[in-house]
Order: C-alpha cells, then sequence, then structure tokens
C-alpha cells in the first residue's frame, strides 16, 4: 500500500552518532527529539542507539507510546504541560519546560501526592516568542520555583528559531549564561539554550569555548535530515536521505509536449510541508487534498502504477509521519 514513508534506521543512527560525537566534543548533552515521527519507538530506538542520552517530544500521547515500548531512559516534555494533564506528566515524563507558576504549583501538587521529585526546565524568552519569561522575570520565577518542596530546578533555557525570526548566535547564548550565572548555585546542572538551529554556530566557526557552558541540546531535525536547519548545507558527516516519500502513479496523459503524472498524495498527507520527486524529470504543478500532479519532459518510465520516491522537508515529514493514510517501513 503507498504512499510509504520509508525511514532507513541506519541512517537515522548514523546521523545520530556524527551529531551526538559534535555536541559531546563542546561538553554537551543531547536529547534527540522524537515529535517529527510521532514518537516513534523504533526511531527512538535508532536515535538511542546513536549515542542520545535521553529523548524529548511535546505529546504526551507520544511519549506514552515511548515508555509502552519500554524505552525508560530521561525523556523532556518539550511543550509546558497544560492544567488537563499534570497527572500524566507526573507518570510519564522526568523533565518538563515550564515558565508559567500556576502549572508548577500543580506540578509540585501531584509530584507530592506521588512521592516524586519532578525536574523543570524554566524557560526564558529571548526574542522567539513562543516560551518562557521576559529575563527580568526569571529571577522571580526562580525563587518561587526553588520553594517547591516536590520540584527540581535542573536546567534554565530558551528556545530560538522556532516561532519567530530569533536566530541563535554568539551574543543571544552569551545573555543566556550571564543569566544562568545569576541564578546557578551549583545545582541547575543544565544550559539549555540549544536546538537543531544551533549546530550552525558550530559549523561556521562562531561557536567558541566559552558557550560550551551551554551544555544541553535538543536535537530533532537536523538527526532526521541530516542538514543545517539555518542554510540548508548537509552537516559534515551526516546523511540526507534518511527518510523518503514513495507515491503510486494513478493518471498518465500526454498533454501537448509534456507528459500529465497524476499521483495518489495530498494534503492529508504532507499537509503545509513540500515534497522533491527524486526524478528530476518530474515538475510538481499542483496539489490538492488527495492528488499531486506532476509533469515530465519524457514521460520516461512513468506508467500507471509506477512508484515515485519523493524527498521531504521537516513540514511534509512531521504530517506524513503522522497521517493514518501513510504507511511506514522501516529499512536498515
Amino acid at each position: 500500500m503507498w504512499p510509504k514513508l520509508v525511514i532507513n534506521l541506519t541512517k537515522l543512527e548514523h546521523n545520530t552518532k556524527v551529531i551526538n560525537q559534535l555536541i559531546n566534543n563542546l561538553g554537551g548533552t543531547m536529547f534527540a527529539v522524537t515529535k517529527v515521527v510521532g514518537g516513534d519507538p523504533t526511531c527512538a530506538k535508532a536515535l538511542l542507539a546513536g549515542g542520545a542520552q535521553g529523548l524529548a517530544d511535546s505529546r504526551l500521547i507520544n511519549i506514552k507510546k515511548l515508555r509502552q515500548a519500554g524505552i525508560a531512559v530521561p525523556i523532556l516534555l518539550l511543550r509546558s504541560p497544560a492544567l488537563s494533564e499534570i497527572q500524566e506528566v507526573i507518570d510519564l515524563v522526568d523533565i518538563s519546560l515550564n515558565s508559567d507558576i500556576t502549572v508548577l504549583q500543580a506540578l509540585n501538587s501531584e509530584a507530592g501526592r506521588r512521592g516524586k521529585i519532578h525536574q523543570v526546565i524554566l524557560m526564558v524568552d529571548l526574542g522567539d516568542g513562543r516560551e518562557g519569561v521576559v529575563p527580568e522575570q526569571l529571577g522571580r520565577l526562580v525563587q518561587f520555583t526553588r520553594q517547591l518542596e516536590n520540584i527540581s530546578i535542573c536546567g534554565i533555557g530558551t528556545n530560538l528559531a522556532c516561532l519567530g525570526t530569533a536566530l541563535p548566535t554568539p551574543e543571544n547564548m552569551e545573555v543566556l549564561l550571564k543569566i544562568y550565572q545569576q541564578f546557578d548555585d551549583g545545582s541547575i546542572p543544565y544550559l539549555s539554550g540549544c536546538n537543531s538551529s544551533s549546530l550552525n554556530l558550530v559549523v561556521t566557526g562562531q561557536w567558541h569555548q566559552k558557550l560550551n557552558a551551554v551544555n544541553h541540546w535538543r536535537i530533532g531535525e537536523s538527526i532526521f535530515f541530516g542538514w543545517d536547519i539555518i542554510t540548508k548545507q548537509t552537516l559534515p558527516g551526516c546523511l540526507r536521505d534518511v527518510c523518503t516519500l514513495e507515491v503510486e502513479v494513478i493518471e498518465v496523459k500526454e498533454q501537448s509536449s509534456l507528459t500529465k503524472v497524476v499521483l495518489a498524495v495530498g494534503l492529508e498527507e504532507i499537509g503545509s510541508g513540500k515534497v522533491f520527486p527524486k526524478n528530476t524529470d518530474l515538475t510538481i504543478v499542483g496539489i490538492s487534498s488527495d492528488h499531486l500532479v506532476a509533469v515530465s519532459k519524457t514521460g520516461h518510465m512513468i506508467e500507471v502504477g509506477s512508484i515515485i520516491p519523493f524527498t521531504l522537508d521537516y513540514q511534509s515529514l512531521l504530517a506524513s509521519a503522522n497521517s493514518q493514510y501513510v504507511q511506514i517501513e522501516y529499512v536498515d
């Protein structure tokens, strides 16, 4: 059955090893992010085999899949817990990102009922606009959290290059470091300021030794795509073709000097993302909810029933990996 998302586990593990070694050389710890594949346990095991010290995801339903598959490593919840999720957070998650006092109170109460200590990374907003308090409010948040008996601050963090246009720079990493130094009394092990976008600072030579204090990395996209997400250039030693979307041709028609090719995939499967035919003779001209239409100058070797491979971007991988209409196949 097609469409089919083919995930090469050997290449996924390879990219994890390469990026993990790069981060380890800086004294950092890498948690691999599984949300782009919906917390897929098979992919998660490849990420762990590649050396990831923990996993991270934004949705509890994904984390539950990981736990049910017997994965017992530390797991980080990337999205601040909703009040309706507090019980499951304490059940399933080791660390969560937080910046809201009401949520922290609820986590503390539930952890107390369970006799647990829940770890949190307190988030500060350095311009991305997604989550976190402004730097001036972090002191109050730290002071409040330290009074909670069943909550332990394991990190100060920030998020960049996701919602807004703020990209990681040596300057904003140094700002984060200065903020961290105001509150670290030796009990906060993580300065969690890096996602895949931060690798650009390393490969372009902008990362310097002082920044090694930013020691907690949350990496997903660069592992699955093997690229620097800022430039879309291949990261040194990484592989690009970890994931391929295979789609079946359902109609071929000659039109003037071109051959029209209709394929059985659409927005239902790839969402707001883009796909790119590996056959360079094909050009995509349109896509609807159920169909993708391309044209070929030659029509060579394309017929009804042909299977056409496509590469993906982040959004199309996110959609296809989580679509009920797409079969996932793992290869080595």
